[in-house]
Formats: C-alpha cells, sequence, structure tokens
C-alpha cells in the first residue's frame, strides 16, 4: 500500500487561496488502492558518450504499467537522444539505457527491457522480462477514463517520486487546470505541477485515472533549422504541463515506438509558412498556408507532382492555417504522425500566367529518413572510434549533394586513442581511407578489418571537414 505524504500543496494553496477547502477533498483512499496495482518504481543504469567522452549515469522515475504483460511507461526526455544540437555540432549525444530495474510497490523487483520513446510525447516505453516459468504472470495495469470536458479551475492531484533516501517513495501533489489548450493540438493545460513529475498518473476529483502528465511539445524544435543558430527565447524553456490527448496516448500504448524502427511518415518537401502579407500580396483569402520552396528528388511529393512554388492549402480536406515560422512545425507533425505508406490528399494552389490553379494531389507517404542517432554504426577497436552512415540531415544541414557526395561520420572517439591523437574529429566525414572509398559502415569496416590484417605504421584518412578536405595521417601501435 502506497502511504501519502502532502508536499507542495503550500504553492497551489498560494495560487488558489481564494478556492473553497474543499477543493483539496481528494479520495486518497480510494485512488491510492488502485495506484499501488500498477504504480512502479523504475532505476535505469545509462551510458552517455559526446564526442570524446563517456560516463555511466543512474536515473530514477516513477512508471506506470498500462498492459497485462509487463509494458510500462515513463518520462523519457531525461534519456531521450533526438537532439538538434547533434546535427549542428556534428557529434551525436548517446544515451545508451544498459540496465533497467523495475520495483513494485509490494517489492518485488524486475528486469526490464527498453523499447523506445516517442518523439512528441517524449513518454518512454520498456516491458518486464519474466523468465519462461512466469510467462504466464499478469498484472494489473492502469486504465484510463477518457473526459470530454474539463473546467478551468478544476483541480488534479498526482503521485511523485521522493528522494531514494526517503520513506516511503511516494508523495502526493495537487494542482489544477488553467487553461483548454486548442493549437497546436488539443491539451488541457495545469498549473501546480512540475516536470519531475511527468509521465505521472493523473486523477480528478471523482478519483478517476483520467490522464498522463505530459508536457505540451514545442514544436518550433522539431527541426533544427528553427532554433535560431542555437539561440532560444524564453519560450524554449517554459514546459507547459497538462493532460494530452488520450486516444494518442492509447495509441502509443497499443503500438509503442521501437528504437531504430522508423514508421512515421515522411513527404519530401523544404517548406515556408504562408504569413498573411504574402496571402495578401498574392490575393489569396485564406487563412494560412505551406509555400513549397524545394521538392526531394524522388520522394513521394516529387512522384506525387509537388513543384516549388505550389501552396498547400489544406491536407486530407482540412485547411492549414499555418501563417508564421512558428506555426510551422504544426504541419511538420501531422506528417510526421501518420504512418509510412499512409495516402494523403493535398489541394494546393498553384500560381502560373498570373493565374491561381487549384489541384488536388494524393502522395503516398514513405518511411521517413533516419535521424543521427538512429543511423547504423560500429565501433573499432583499434583507432577507438565509433562510425555511422550518413543520413538526409547531414546532408541538408551542410548542403551537400547527396546523389554525388558520399561518405561516414565520425560519431564518437575515445579520448587518447589512435583516431583522436592522429587528428579525426566527431562530426568529420571520413570519405576515403588509404585510398579506398568509403560510402557506408560496412566498406569502413571492411577497411579497417584489412588495415588490421596488414598492421601498418600509419594510416592516411581523407575527411571532409566544414566545408573543406584534408588529409589525416595517422600513427598506430599495434
Amino acid at each position: 500500500m502506497i502511504r501519502l505524504i502532502n508536499l507542495l500543496v503550500l504553492s497551489v494553496l498560494m495560487i488558489v487561496s481564494s478556492g473553497p477547502a474543499r477543493a483539496y477533498d481528494f479520495d486518497y483512499k480510494s485512488i491510492d488502492k488502485d495506484a499501488s496495482k500498477y504504480t512502479v518504481i523504475i532505476d535505469i543504469e545509462v551510458e552517455v558518450s559526446f564526442g570524446t567522452q563517456s560516463t555511466e549515469m543512474k536515473n530514477r522515475t516513477l512508471g506506470t504499467i498500462v498492459s497485462s504483460d509487463g509494458l510500462i511507461i515513463f518520462d523519457g526526455n531525461p534519456i531521450n537522444t533526438d537532439d538538434p544540437f547533434s546535427v549542428m555540432s556534428g557529434m551525436q549525444v548517446n544515451i545508451e539505457p544498459k540496465k533497467i530495474e523495475i520495483t513494485l510497490m509490494d517489492e518485488q523487483v524486475f528486469q526490464a527491457e527498453f523499447i523506445g520513446i516517442d518523439q512528441f510525447t517524449k513518454l518512454g516505453f520498456c516491458k518486464i522480462i519474466l523468465e519462461d516459468d512466469a510467462k504466464t504472470v499478469k498484472f494489473d495495469f492502469l486504465r484510463l477514463k477518457k473526459r470530454d470536458n474539463y473546467r478551468v479551475g478544476e483541480m488534479l492531484t498526482v503521485y511523485m517520486l521522493l528522494p531514494s533516501y526517503v520513506t516511503p517513495p511516494l508523495a502526493v501533489d495537487v494542482g489544477m487546470v488553467s487553461a483548454i489548450i486548442d493549437e497546436p493540438e488539443e491539451f488541457v493545460l495545469t498549473v501546480g505541477f512540475n516536470e519531475l513529475e511527468a509521465a505521472s498518473v493523473i486523477y480528478d476529483m471523482s478519483g478517476d485515472a483520467v490522464g498522463i502528465l505530459i508536457r505540451l511539445s514545442n514544436q518550433g524544435q522539431t527541426d533544427f533549422r528553427s532554433s535560431h543558430n542555437g539561440f532560444g527565447s524564453i519560450e524554449d524553456f517554459m514546459p507547459l504541463l497538462g493532460i494530452g490527448d488520450i486516444d494518442k496516448i492509447q495509441k502509443l500504448i497499443k503500438d509503442p515506438p521501437k528504437k531504430g524502427e522508423i514508421t512515421r511518415g515522411w513527404l519530401g518537401i523544404h517548406l515556408q509558412a504562408l504569413t498573411t502579407d504574402m496571402a495578401e500580396f498574392w490575393n489569396l483569402n485564406i487563412a494560412g498556408g505551406i509555400i513549397v520552396n524545394d521538392v526531394v528528388d524522388n520522394s513521394p511529393a516529387d512522384k506525387a507532382g509537388m513543384e516549388t512554388g505550389d501552396i498547400i492549402v489544406k491536407l486530407n480536406g482540412r485547411p492549414i492555417e499555418v501563417d508564421s515560422e512558428e506555426t510551422l512545425p504544426i504541419f511538420r507533425r501531422k506528417i510526421l504522425e501518420f504512418a509510412a505508406d499512409t495516402d494523403v490528399n493535398f489541394e494546393i494552389f498553384r500560381r502560373q500566367n498570373g493565374k491561381v490553379d487549384t489541384l488536388d494531389i494524393s502522395a503516398t507517404l514513405v518511411k521517413a529518413p533516419l535521424s543521427p542517432g538512429e543511423a547504423p554504426d560500429f565501433e573499432d577497436d583499434n583507432f577507438e572510434m565509433k562510425i555511422r552512415d550518413m543520413v538526409f540531415a547531414d546532408y541538408t544541414f551542410y548542403n551537400l549533394n547527396q546523389e554525388k557526395f558520399k561518405g561516414v561520420v565520425v560519431k564518437e572517439l575515445e579520448n587518447g586513442g589512435w583516431a583522436s591523437v592522429g587528428g579525426l574529429y566527431p562530426g568529420d566525414i571520413i570519405q576515403s581511407i588509404d585510398g579506398n572509398k568509403v560510402t557506408n559502415i560496412e566498406e569502413t569496416k571492411n577497411s579497417l578489418d584489412a588495415i588490421a590484417a596488414t598492421k601498418p605504421k600509419e594510416v592516411i584518412f581523407f575527411v571532409w571537414r566544414n566545408n573543406k578536405t584534408l588529409f589525416v595521417n595517422i600513427k598506430t601501435d599495434w
């Protein structure tokens, strides 16, 4: 049974000091009875590597069992590797879960395997590992109750995890509904909760589990080019917490994101928002749209017949009200949320010969390109470096021709290793090794294996770095 400690109530009391005392009359005895069945403590050991540095860290967080076979959701943000800085700096921040231990409220302990993290909600997923003689074990799990409406000022409560040196391990916190948001997505905004409580189950005054506390996604950060050269506004550091779309969360529970498995859709255009000024200049009586700046060769958009200069005004029959660069990522997210192989319909304005034609175009989305963190990689023990394949983001950021430019990216270097001492840098793109061209990690591995067999005293790497090429002579010590 979970014992309760009412913490942080004072801060909320200050916010709603004029409210009636009965606002805090939650039936914690009933809530506790249910929550103790599916609430778990998660201890995760991870290896964090960045460039030439590597370290091990531990993360302790609260989790919730969401299926009878032991699927668990938790706040995946601390171990999330979907980081735009990786592309901008040429160095990929890697966070690899090495061990996950699950402790139930009755103090049973299980090991779990990491599954993946949803890039929008930042919900992480892991699954309890059962031994062969325990395969028939069924876990009690969370059942969410969907509500159609909330009112501003309505009180809510969550459990929070206390530090490991505190007994009991859990406390309760209270907050309230502060706004009902329509854009960029339907979202019940709350006040009084904090980021450390993300992924906690939210209960209403009736004691029903009505949602999961998640962050309202800052959609402007879904594209590394929208980060304004690395300088963000105060909005980038202002987490908005609340109840996300229940249907989307249920969909994630049914089909959780898997690390290294790409299912999201991709259209293949470079785009900008149709601002009010541009719409007026072109005499377009619409609330917004997407201007197609460029079409990627052989992409779904290219095959569907989209052209540079087209203006997308409807997506599957619904108007696209994107009228600023800040709201542009709303369209990107809608495309990404479609699965690959989905047919998507667009209504397009095409300006030609002084007229504006209206076209209906259908495109079949394909799997989105891999991110740097998802790219296949391998580690060479001799040169003590990790190499990965190039991905679409590399070509886009550095404005390289994907058909003509080939190579592999230096992902990590061991400090003091041959490659590091010899002058390779994280982010270097290796194009050849001792005169042998390399275009993917398999070719790179074969070249390095051949070098290991002959054991030369030095190896010449031809690399691309900061828009110029150079030769790097690395001394060996077999």
